[in-house]
């Protein structure tokens, strides 16, 4: 740093302290500490430019602005970089993020993501307050409440949509295929979780939603194949449907998986660190579906998390065809960071791949059958209107037509065989 460097930090009179100064340079820069030591010139580059950029910032900027607020500004905005899970937590952020379940009792049913700066929808839950008011997974939310969002972490976007009952959300949204931004309004609601729901189509075919995944849905999905294996006639195919299910954990992903695979393996994690590398299996003694039967999986962009992890396992593990549009890609090991402040920072530390070793994080799921277009109408119904029932679902028949046909994976070894 030469003269004129250290005057213009003198100038900042200590609103810029030099350990600030090295942590929003590692910030600007995404260096991390390893970088800081292993490169020293370019790390006091670095220390340079930030300190340049604070002291333009804290003398001309039209506002004043606090150290804080800087500070806070470019640790989100490190953070945001990095991916949709990564976030910045401040000391009272960090606080309720600790409280978990014994946060407020209402929501909007509704799963998010900060991504490429934009907070857009990931999955509405089936039936819920934002299902019902219209908002469709895809839409990108620019507007709570008259309010911009701009640099706001995944975490703080989900509690803009969590509070007490009866509370309205009004929202302002763009949406893929439509000129102008929507205006949506949201009441918060006290919700349960929705149930599994199960349906008999023609041909001994069944068909399968899972909406969501709680600690209960191995034992309830359990049941259901249970259920499904005592059919007399036999079943001639399960339809599982994982579209728009976001919410999940992957201990919940795993243990639904073992329904189907038993010990084998279910998902693996790597990342820089050696004690990341772990793979995950599942337990014999959980396995319930005994038979091989043919299955088709629906899937598309609104499927992340514990249902990537179902979704992945089975078409690596078993001969189940994957049908409809490429999964979200969330799947990922985060951990939390504490800070000496009391802040926090949330940090994907590896990610998820599949038994075949195909990295889900990022990437999502690539179906083997793609999914038939479907008319934007059907897509994004009406406010109000209920989904279509199965068996006029675009995908549903489309998923019965390749289970009767024993269709194949894309021309490759035949992915369902009807039963004899």
């Amino acid at each position: 740093m030469n003269r004129s460097d250290l005057r213009k930090l003198g100038l900042i009179r200590g609103s810029v302290r030099l350990g600030l100064l090295a942590l929003v340079a590692a910030a600007l820069t995404a260096a991390s500490v390893v970088t800081l030591v292993a490169a020293p010139a370019e790390n006091y580059e670095a220390l340079r430019l930030a300190t340049e950029a604070f002291y333009e910032i804290s003398q001309k900027y039209v506002t004043p602005k606090s150290e804080t607020e800087m500070m806070e500004g470019a640790l989100r905005g490190m953070m945001n970089s990095l991916d949709p899970d990564s976030s910045y937590l401040t000391p009272a952020e960090y606080q309720e993020f600790q409280k978990g379940t014994l946060g407020p009792a209402a929501e909007a049913g509704i799963e998010l993501v900060f991504k490429d700066h934009l907070l857009t929808v990931v999955s509405v839950l089936d039936g819920g307050p934002a299902f019902r008011a219209g908002l469709r997974p895809g839409d990108h939310i620019i507007k709570i409440n008259g309010q911009l969002i701009r640099n706001i972490t995944t975490q703080e976007g989900m509690r803009r949509f969590r509070g007490s009952p009866g509370t309205k959300l009004k929202v302002q949204v763009l949406r893929n295929g439509v000129a102008k931004p929507l205006d949506i309004e949201v009441s918060l609601e006290s919700l349960k979780a929705p149930q599994i729901f199960t349906q008999a189509l023609p041909d001994n075919i069944y068909y399968v939603r899972l909406p969501i995944f709680t600690d209960d849905t191995p034992k309830e999905l359990g049941t259901v194949l249970e259920d499904l294996q005592r059919r007399r006639p036999p079943a001639r195919g399960l339809i599982l449907d994982l579209r728009n299910n976001a919410r999940g954990t992957m201990e919940q992903g795993v243990r639904t998986a073992s329904l189907f695979l038993g010990d084998r393996e279910i998902v693996a994690t790597r990342g820089r660190k050696p004690e990341t590398a772990q793979t995950y299996r599942g337990k014999e003694r959980e396995k319930v579906l005994k038979t091989a039967l043919p299955l088709v999986i629906l899937v598309d962009q609104g499927t992340a998390r514990a249902a990537e992890i179902l979704a992945g396992s089975l078409q690596s593990q078993t001969q189940a065809t994957l049908l409809g549009a490429k999964t979200f890609g969330l799947c990922g090991i985060t951990r939390v960071l504490p800070l000496k402040d009391g802040s926090a920072l949330l940090m994907t530390v590896a990610h998820c791949y599949t038994p075949k070793g195909l990295r889900i994080t990022g990437n999502g799921l690539t179906p083997d059958v793609e999914g038939k277009k479907i008319e934007t109408a059907a897509l994004t119904p009406a406010i109000g209107t209920p989904k279509p029932s199965p068996e006029q679902d675009t995908w549903v028949i489309q998923a019965m037509e390749l289970i009767k046909s024993g269709g194949s994976r894309l021309g490759q070894t035949p992915a369902l065989k009807p039963p004899k």
